[in-house]
């Protein structure tokens, strides 16, 4: 014999068996594996539990394994497995399930004796533990059993020789770095992968939903120091599980293992499916069942979204066909302000309240101005406000970004003002006091709003309304004239045609009680007031004050009476600010509060004083004679008569 050909004879006798072992089953007969314990063979599949009977089984490849590296006996080989299995409960109600099935390499085909489903058929309760074992197993487990330290009752573990699992993790894949969870037990087909790389000692563990790719990142991934210890030179690999009084089904329905290399690629276009599995008639009771809940759900679907569909839906009137504001659908009105609850809320009054809101579309922060009374004069205000400010445009008017109405109830959408109004600016005792210089500008900018409001449109407005709780205040501090529900536009030659006396107690003209009709010269009045309160840091009527100081305009005018007319000045100011600026304010204040409405200067007079571009001059400071005193109880102001003038003083 040619030596050549002995030293091969050699060298093949001294190898173990399998050396390089790879197979490949996508489906199965009774001849393909090596059956203990009687598992049937199913459409292909084969099941390891369908009995009800106390049973241990396992499905085995039929030859043994080397599992020892060719070049070192006391290194393990690299593996590779991917196997598809399902797993189905019991049909009792309700479902009870087995303790689950596992993926063992081993080096006996056989079970031990006496073992159970307590024990997924791999040991008893006195081998448990022991080294001489030899078994490495990958179990998915379907119950929990707090005395092998089991994490929950649908978990992957990685066992030696013990079911106390050296690593587990709840049962599911990840995708996306996000862990998607998986129900073994739920009869779906999963597909299962389990590398052992020896030259890196690494063990991974992979399950996803079978015909889904492979997750990159691996359920289970774990440094595997010890399976030269563990494996021997031969071993089986397989499968095993064990039945106990709960029928049910743990199938396989194809499998490939390779050594030293990647497991061949399963074809899985057409493996059975335990869910389907089920007799015709139940099939049929399912199928009209499913179809009358689909045929309820889709009458509630259409109802809801006729609902939700009319919920939000408003058809406008033909009047709002006239103004141009972009009107608001109620739905992301009520998206912008969190369905309005309370803590959106930024204030309340007659008409309702205003909730901070955030428009969906873009983000802008906006106010939303709520009218719920369900009244004529509520949609008149409501008119009003829109067909008003809603096509004034001036940096010193806030700004409408549209309405919406729903029924009886109106919204107006204006731009957020972050600082409030002006009032809480002063009298809020929490806030840091307003220096003057910035009162000084804010009532600059108010003056302005109110010339633009009364001259400069292309029609005359009369607010009807000037207070400072209707003074906004943006993100700089700007002052901006808002709430415009009592405004009235006529023609710059035309007759306001009013005879309803509106307005805040202690900004209302006197002469509104006899004629009720607004004009300019109201506004005037109104901002004259406003003039104090900014200066004077205190309310028109304060009824906490005795008589003589009660209405603030009265008791301005007897200081400057008496010659101290900056006694009046906000004592929050610390007198920190400019004189000249102090007695020009309360001097104005007094000229635009005048009861007779002729010696008002207009608010272009008004502007340019404030501005400086105009002195104070006699011609309009006002004095009353003959002695007698007149009565405005409308306003809560009692106008003593006198012979001094405020030019001088």
């Amino acid at each position: 014999m040619p030596v050549r050909i002995l030293v091969i004879l050699v060298l093949h006798a001294w190898l173990p068996a399998e050396a390089h072992t790879s197979f490949r089953f996508n489906k199965f007969n009774a001849s393909t594996l090596y059956q203990i314990g009687n598992p049937s063979i199913r459409s292909g599949a084969i099941c390891l539990t369908n009995q009800s009977q106390h049973m241990s089984t396992r499905a085995l490849y039929t030859q043994p394994v080397g599992m020892k590296h060719s070049n070192s006996r006391n290194t393990s080989s690299s593996f590779s497995t991917t196997f598809v299995f399902a797993m189905v409960p019991s049909s009792s109600d309700p479902p009870r399930s087995g303790q689950g099935m596992a993926f063992i390499i081993t080096p006996t085909k056989y079970p031990v004796e006496q073992s159970s489903s307590h024990f997924l058929g791999l040991f008893n309760s006195s081998t448990i533990g022991k080294p001489y074992n030899h078994l490495f197993a990958v179990e998915f487990d379907t119950i929990l059993n707090k005395e092998y330290l089991d994490i929950n009752d649908n978990h992957v573990g990685v066992d030696l020789n013990d079911l106390k699992s050296v690593k587990s993790e709840p049962a599911g894949y990840w995708i996306d770095n996000q862990i998607h969870q998986l129900d073994l037990n739920s009869g779906q087909n999963i597909q299962a992968w389990i590398d052992y790389d020896h030259t890196r000692q690494q063990l991974n563990v992979t399950i996803v939903k079978s015909g889904s790719p492979r997750p990159q990142k691996p359920l289970i991934s774990l440094k595997m120091t010890t399976l030269s210890n563990i494996f021997e030179e031969e071993m089986y690999v397989g499968f095993s599980a064990a039945t106990g009084t709960v029928v049910e089904d743990h199938c396989i329905f194809a499998w490939s293992f390779t050594t030293n290399g990647s497991a061949p690629e399963l074809d899985l276009s057409h493996l059975p499916s335990l869910i389907m599995r089920k007799d015709s008639n139940s099939r049929l009771i399912a199928a009209i069942t499913t179809a009358l809940i689909l045929v309820l759900l889709l009458l509630v679907a259409a109802v809801v979204f006729w609902w939700k569909r009319n919920k939000y839906r408003d058809d406008p009137e033909e009047w709002e066909m006239e103004y141009w504001p972009h009107r608001f659908n109620y739905k992301d009105l009520h998206i912008a302000t969190k369905g309005f609850r309370d803590e959106q809320v930024l204030g309340c009054g007659g008409f309702g309240r205003v909730y901070k809101g955030v428009l969906p579309a873009n983000g802008l922060e906006v106010a939303v101005k709520s009218i719920f009374k369900e009244s004529t004069e509520a949609m008149k205000e409501f008119i009003a406000e829109i067909s008003s400010l809603g096509r004034l445009q001036h940096r010193n008017l806030v700004r409408i970004r549209g309405y919406c109405r729903k029924g009886a109830k109106f919204f107006i959408v204006y731009d957020y003002m972050p600082n409030g109004s002006l009032d809480k600016m002063i009298f809020d005792k929490t806030k840091s006091v307003l220096a003057w210089a910035q009162r000084y500008r804010i009532l600059k900018d108010v003056g302005a709003g109110l010339l633009y409001l009364h001259e400069e449109w292309e029609k005359r407005v009369v607010h009807r309304d000037i207070k400072s709780s209707n003074v906004l205040l943006d993100s700089g501090l700007n002052g901006k004239l808002g709430d415009f529900g009592l405004a009235r536009l006529y023609e710059h030659r035309g007759d306001p045609q009013t005879t309803r006396v509106v307005g805040t107690l202690g900004y209302i003209a006197p002469e509104l009680v006899h004629t009720g009709k607004a004009a300019p010269s109201t506004d005037v009045f109104s901002f004259g007031i406003l003039m104090l309160e900014v200066a004077c840091g205190r309310r028109p009527v304060d009824s906490s004050l005795d008589s003589s100081q009660m209405v603030m305009v009265d008791w301005v005018r007897e200081l400057y009476v008496k010659g101290r007319l900056t006694d009046a000045a906000d004592p929050n100011l610390g007198g920190e600010y400019v004189e000249d600026e102090m007695e020009k304010v309360l001097k104005l204040g007094l000229l635009c509060c005048n009861p007779q409405l002729e010696a008002r200067p207009t608010m272009r007079q008004v502007v340019q004083i404030i501005e400086g571009e105009v002195s104070l001059p006699p011609v309009y400071l006002y004095e009353m004679s003959g002695g007698s005193s007149k009565s405005y109880p409308s306003t809560g102001v009692s106008y003593a008569s006198t012979s001094n003038s405020l030019e001088g003083r």
